[in-house]
C-alpha cells in the first residue's frame, strides 16, 4: 500500500513537507499495523479537532485509492501505528508550498 503524508501548518504556516512510504518496504508486521491504522482513519472527514495555533496538521491519502479522499491529522494523532509516517517525513520528506495546485 502507498500512502502519502503531507505536513503542514507550523509557525510559518507556508510550506509543507511531504513523503511517501510503501508498506512493501516495510517488515512485515510493522506494514499490518500501519495499514489497519491507515484503513482505520476518518477519510473525507474535517479534521476531528479544531487546530492548535502553530501546530502542525497531517494529510493523508492514498494514490491508489483516490476515491478515499484525504484523512486530516493534528500533531497529536500522528502515534503509535501511525508513527512511521511522521519518520518518513522527518527521514525523506521534500519541502514544497503549502497548499496543493487546482
Amino acid at each position: 500500500m502507498r500512502i502519502r503524508v503531507r505536513r503542514v501548518g507550523g509557525f510559518a504556516g507556508n510550506v509543507a513537507l511531504a513523503a511517501e512510504l510503501d508498506t512493501a518496504a516495510q517488515p512485515p508486521e510493522e506494514a499490518a499495523r500501519l495499514e489497519a491504522a491507515v484503513h482505520g482513519l476518518r477519510w473525507g472527514a474535517p479534521a476531528s479537532a479544531p487546530p492548535h495555533p502553530d501546530a502542525f496538521r497531517y494529510e493523508v491519502d492514498l494514490p491508489e485509492s483516490p476515491d478515499k479522499g484525504t484523512a486530516i491529522l493534528q500533531e497529536p494523532e500522528l502515534t503509535g501505528d501511525l508513527a512511521p509516517l511522521r519518520a518518513q517525513l522527518r527521514e525523506h520528506g521534500v519541502v514544497g508550498p503549502s497548499r496543493r495546485p487546482g
